[in-house]
């Protein structure tokens, strides 16, 4: 039988979405954030093993969603960032 894990600090997380400025950062983040908790607690798929804290996922998403110039790039298809395995 699986436990399921918990997702901490919900509360802080959802702050944290309000006050990004940036309109396309803030949706993107919170778009990214609904869906991972839709998984986890009403559809109940890959469900985390143990605890998962939301505060600070919202925080790296946030970082991550506001390179929209990188986004954009990548969602034409180039290959940005590093680490892919046909380079190494």
């Amino acid at each position: 039988m699986h436990s399921q894990g918990s997702l901490l600090n919900c509360d802080e997380a959802l702050g944290l979405i309000e006050q990004i400025p940036d309109p396309v950062t803030k949706t993107l983040v919170n778009m990214a954030f609904v869906h991972l908790v839709k998984e986890a607690h009403f559809e109940k798929r890959d469900i985390p093993q143990g605890a998962l804290d939301m505060a600070f996922l919202v925080r790296a998403m946030k970082r991550f969603f506001s390179e929209h110039e990188v986004l954009a790039r990548a969602l034409e298809g180039e290959k940005v960032g590093a680490f892919f395995e046909d380079e190494m």
